[in-house]
């Protein structure tokens, strides 16, 4: 077969070779044609096969079978965090001095209790200065403060207060050229004893509502027959919605001033309001209703604020205003040298339409603000000649004030902060020539430095106020202008124990705050200070 297949292929190949066909002797017998006979077309419709499901039992055998594994017990060990270290809680202190002109000094106090907890502080005060330059240049406070919180399981806390107060104060302002009076007669003495208390929820409510009730009463008394009493009780609720509140609350101020005659000055207030807004913007709406002596005010509790750049500036405006007393308390408070009979007693009207900006600038906090405040009766002091010092009577008028007024705050190196505050009012009187003992500018500033791990405080303060307008009663020139440089230094040695001294008034001015009631010129104090 092997060569049977061979001689086949060489017959058939020979011929092929050796084929000598002539050029142009190739006859075409007849040309090739494909042709598909016609055919039906046959269109296709595909259908999908739908199939019945039916519900399968299915029986599974689930074989319980408890493994043995040995392993080795892992190894925890604690990652090393650092903190900050906590800083020693103290309970009590105690700051106690003595300086120039003579002038001891005693501030001290203990709370008993928790700082997150229930609580009671007990605190007392003792400040006195004699000036032997000036006849009768003198003053003495004595405060004593209990006062403290009590945490309830039931969800609410209680605020508790209490203060007595014995303050004396002298009516140096007489010509000591011709006359010398005993310091019995021109002593100012103010005893004044308060009690208050506050009860609140401590924790959230069912309904989200926050709740207050409070009151605060006082007693006070002088040495010239003058008796007040006071009284202000004050409701409030707060109903959360999601993070806008809605709050109403009532107050009321009751004061009866007996001296020669008897004078009550009875207000009352409504000020329902509505906070909402989103991060961006935020508004407040309220009013406040006041009744004061069957009559009745209505004034505004608007606020507009919009916080720009990151929430670092924010731009505000809004209106707002109330009604100020005029009491015997809130006015020997401010002037010292207040009569000792109060002939008038009167609120003060006044609205507040202001706008401004706040917000922090390389970590300073920072505000501005102006405003426009029309007020009625507002209280200006005059000089009472009915005894050979003088004394300070009040009179009221309607005054319309444009203010101004900045503060800063804030680091600007390491371990150094500096802080300042001006404000500036312009008064447009009605009645009197002008804001008669109301300063317009003042201003104040300081630098302090914090070094040696707390030990280490030092502070530098400046102090401004422009010359106050008062009556020309002939006594001289007035040096009216407070320009008050202080400095300051407190050094704990150890933990517990340090030392101060307060360098006040280095340049001795002798600002007359009130006509012919020269402050204290240069005055030094040093003392000790502990905590434990």
């Amino acid at each position: 077969m092997k060569y049977l297949g061979l001689l086949l292929s060489v017959v058939l190949i020979t011929p092929l070779i050796g084929q000598d066909l002539p050029a142009e002797k190739v006859e075409v017998i007849k040309n090739f044609e494909a042709r598909l006979t016609d055919a039906t077309k046959i269109r296709l419709q595909p259908a999908p096969e739908i199939k019945q499901v039916k519900d399968k039992a299915y029986t599974y055998l689930v074989e319980e079978r408890i493994l043995q594994v040995d392993y080795e017990a892992p190894q925890i060990k604690a990652a090393p965090v650092k903190m900050d270290p906590v800083p020693e809680v103290y309970y009590g202190f105690v700051k106690a001095g003595f300086g120039y002109p003579i002038s001891p000094y005693l501030d001290a106090g203990y709370m008993f209790g928790s700082t997150q907890g229930s609580n009671l502080l007990a605190r007392v005060l003792h400040h006195s200065a004699n000036d032997k330059n000036i006849e009768n240049q003198r003053f003495m406070d004595n405060n004593l403060l209990l006062k403290g919180t009590a945490y309830t399981d039931q969800g609410f806390a209680v605020d508790g207060a209490a203060k007595v107060s014995i303050d004396n104060h002298y009516f140096y302002g007489y010509d000591r050229e011709d006359t010398t009076f005993t310091k019995e007669d021109v002593q100012q003495r103010l005893n004044m004893v308060g009690l208050g208390a506050k009860i609140y929820n401590s924790g959230e409510t069912q309904g989200n509502l926050n709740y207050w009730a409070g009151f605060d009463a006082y007693r006070l008394t002088n040495n010239h027959a003058t008796k007040e009493s006071g009284l202000v009780l004050d409701l409030g609720l707060t109903k959360w919605l999601g993070d806008h509140p809605l709050t109403i609350q009532l107050a009321t101020d009751l004061t009866r001033l007996k001296d020669t005659t008897v004078q009550k000055l009875n207000n009352f207030f409504i000020n329902p309001s509505f906070s909402f807004g989103t991060n961006t913007i935020r508004a407040k709406v309220g009013a406040r209703l006041a009744s004061a002596n069957e009559s009745f005010s209505y004034f505004p509790d608007v606020e507009v604020l919009v916080n720009l750049a990151g929430g670092n500036l924010s731009v505000f405006a809004g209106a707002g205003g109330k009604l100020q007393k005029n009491n015997y308390r809130v006015l020997s408070e401010y002037n010292p040298f207040l009569v000792s009979e109060l002939a008038d007693m009167r609120n003060t009207h006044y609205f507040d339409f202001y706008g401004g900006l706040r917000g922090t600038i390389a970590g300073l906090e920072f505000s501005l603000q102006g405003g426009f405040k029309p007020t009625k009766d507002l209280a200006l002091f005059e000089a009472d000649l009915d005894k050979p010092w003088i004394r300070y009577d009040v009179l009221y008028d309607t005054v319309d004030i444009v203010y101004f007024k900045g503060s800063v705050k804030g680091p600007i190196f390491k371990n150094v902060e500096v802080h300042g505050s001006i404000s500036q009012n312009i008064y447009t009187t009605t009645v009197e020539d002008k804001a008669w003992m109301l300063p317009k500018l003042q201003a104040n500033g300081g630098v302090t430095y914090t070094g040696l791990d707390q030990a280490l405080r030092l502070t530098a303060e400046v102090y401004v106020s422009d010359a106050v307008s008062f009556v020309d009663l002939d006594f001289g020139d007035e040096p009216n202008l407070l320009f008050d440089v202080s400095l300051s230094a407190d050094y704990y040695i150890t933990k517990s124990l340090g030392v101060f001294v307060h360098l006040n008034n280095l340049a001795s001015t002798k600002y007359r705050r009130w006509y012919n009631y020269p402050s204290y010129g240069l005055n030094v104090l040093g003392g000790i200070t502990a905590r434990f």
